[in-house]
């Protein structure tokens, strides 16, 4: 009788909408209907998942809501009823954390959104059951923000920040270590206003905010310049790694190789070691004037003209001074110092007595810091082939700043350790010059970091936040154990290194950078490409449909380390309000809240 069946209930519709002005669905199955009628035009399916089973449990001594990953028992569906959470009821489900001995934090990130349309959801006033979540899950852990562009994840990136900061400030009232957070801010968005969400990171407060970038001129005090004095010893690990990287453009020379595993650092207490240090700092300067770096006034910390020390013997002073036709060489104690005017005379000088048989010179430039930077300063090698050389120099002059007196790496580890927000603010300069700073900067992070944790202590918990993930963690470079992005991948955790990523590419980062993520904030993907490799974690298979079709900003599929399920999301808008929560925590007056209209 199916098909009479059919017949009938299309009748009995077609009356109902007919007599009724309201084709609402309540309306219609309301109008006089026989029994039989109303019961089959009632009957619906839908098609859904167990996502696990909320009962009640003893937990030493007391009667607690627990939650279960499956069903232990299930009936025949005519026997079920169905209730719709809503209000408190919906906040507790979507907000549930799972039991941990951990910290637990509960703030919220924004509300629960079933579908991209809300029309029922507004008029119901069931679009306010909040969601809350533990901060504590990202601090230390990785966190994806995976997305196209401007679907929200700077947005949640700032929440995150910020109630990070505040329980930063919570432990530090406590007499425990703050968290440092480490920002590398591609567009800018970080460090300034936008008219996206009308207000900015750096907006939480001068003493707790540091901004790194290039041109600053130390008008305001927490706004540092972004640069590095190629110039000034104690920053010539930085100055090393910087050439390193560049000079790789010379392909798999010998002196590239040598040059990046040697060392132009002074050793205390090792003359020996400290002389040839000097010795190969001076002939990189040498190719840094050849290069046309511009000179700084005084030596960095004194009032003293710029001058390179130097350990040389008096028979070939008395050489270089018969060579040049002057005396280059003022006494500075045991050592001697040559102005910036005579650098490249005295190492043109060495070089050419050396050529010349002179025993002296040879003894002068017998160490590999000399012998691998000479190719640098003449372009070419011991076998008489050319090279680049110091011409590689030129493209790392942007990085230079004369007046830079501390290599801008040990001052933002500072104040990292103090707890402080730093914003590294690249969006000004070339796409090679921000890659290699950002790069020498995190090389610096895990160098200090592996030292603090090799010594027994415990280093200092600091988040890192990464722009262009597939850039960094592509599954080709992830193979490279050297690359200072794929050493921050492996190493975090051990560290005490949290990382939040964004990327729009989520094929594009190795799978096992997102095998050990542990929260995903996961917007608008808008190719199934993309959909499927993200549907092999978790239960984003479900979603796969939703996180194409829906465009909306904010409104994302949220899966934290303590959440059991995947909850749909509208995160809420990082403004002024929660900049003001961030500065209550650290004791800071309240900025004025914008003027709406």
């Amino acid at each position: 009788m199916e098909s009479d069946l059919h017949a009938v209930r299309e009748e009995a519709l077609r009356t109902a909408l007919s007599q009724n002005a309201d084709p609402s669905p309540s309306m219609v199955l309301d109008v006089k209907l026989d029994p039989f009628t109303r019961n089959r035009v009632s009957f619906t399916g839908l098609r859904c998942r167990i996502l696990g089973t909320f009962f009640e449990d003893d937990r030493d001594g007391k009667r607690e809501i627990a939650y279960g990953a499956d069903v232990d028992n299930f009936y025949a569906t005519s026997t079920y009823r169905v209730l719709k959470p809503v209000g408190e009821g919906l906040s507790y489900i979507a907000s549930y954390l799972k039991p941990s001995d951990g910290p637990v934090d509960l703030v919220q990130i924004g509300h629960v959104r079933y579908s991209a349309t809300t029309r029922r959801a507004k008029a119901s006033k069931q679009a306010d059951a909040a969601v809350k979540v533990n901060i504590h899950d990202f601090i230390g852990n990785k966190t994806g923000l995976l997305g196209m562009t401007r679907t929200g994840k700077s947005n949640t990136a700032k929440i995150v920040i910020a109630r990070t900061f505040a329980v930063s400030e919570q432990r530090r009232a406590a007499g425990k270590a703050p968290i440092g957070q480490l920002i590398f801010d591609p567009q800018g968005e970080y460090a300034n206003p936008n008219t996206q969400d009308g207000t900015e990171v750096a907006a939480i407060g001068e003493r707790h905010v540091r901004i790194f970038k290039f041109g600053a001129d130390g008008s305001q005090a927490h706004v540092r310049p972004l640069g590095i004095n190629f110039y000034d010893p104690d920053q010539i690990e930085a100055v090393q790694g910087l050439i390193a990287d560049k000079l790789r453009s010379d392909g798999s020379a010998g002196y590239v190789n040598d040059f990046a595993a040697t060392h132009f650092t002074d050793v205390a207490g090792d003359y020996s070691q400290t002389t040839r240090a000097q010795r190969g700092r001076l002939i990189l300067y040498a190719a840094l004037l050849r290069a046309d770096f511009k000179v700084p006034q005084k030596n960095a910390g004194t009032n003293v003209p710029y001058s390179v020390l130097v350990s040389i013997k008096a028979d070939l002073r008395a050489e270089i001074t018969r060579v040049l036709g002057r005396d280059p060489f003022r006494q500075a104690g045991k050592q001697w110092s040559v102005r910036a005017d005579d650098v490249r005379g005295v190492v043109d000088s060495i070089i050419s007595l050396r050529e010349g048989g002179n025993a002296h010179a040879a003894d002068f430039c017998d160490d590999i810091r000399w012998q691998s930077t000479e190719p640098i300063y003449t372009g070419q090698t011991s076998g008489s082939s050319r090279v680049r050389g110091w011409r590689n120099l030129i493209d790392l002059k942007d990085f230079h700043n004369e007046d830079t007196q501390r290599d801008p790496a040990f001052e933002i580890y500072d104040h990292l350790k103090d707890g402080r927000i730093v914003i590294v603010d690249l969006h000004v300069g070339s796409p090679p010059i921000v890659r290699a700073l950002s790069e020498s900067i995190t090389r610096r992070l895990l160098a200090v970091q592996t030292r603090v944790f090799t010594s027994g202590a415990t280093p200092p918990a600091i988040q890192v936040m990464l722009e262009e993930a597939h850039n960094l963690f592509a599954a080709d470079r992830y193979k490279d154990d050297g690359d200072v992005w794929v050493r921050l991948a492996k190493e975090a955790s051990k560290l005490n290194l949290g990382m939040t990523y964004a990327t729009q590419e989520v094929s594009g980062v190795a799978h096992q950078v997102k095998a050990n993520t542990a929260n995903w904030v996961v917007a608008h993907l808008n190719n199934t490409k993309e959909v499927q490799e993200l549907s092999k974690f978790y239960d984003f298979a479900s979603f796969g449909e939703s996180i194409i079709a829906s465009e909306d900003k904010g409104y994302v599929r949220l899966k934290t380390l303590s959440s059991p399920y995947i909850i749909p999301v509208q995160i809420e808008r990082y403004d002024r309000a929660l900049v003001n929560e961030a500065r209550a925590a650290a004791g800071d007056p309240p900025l004025p809240l914008p003027v709406e209209g």
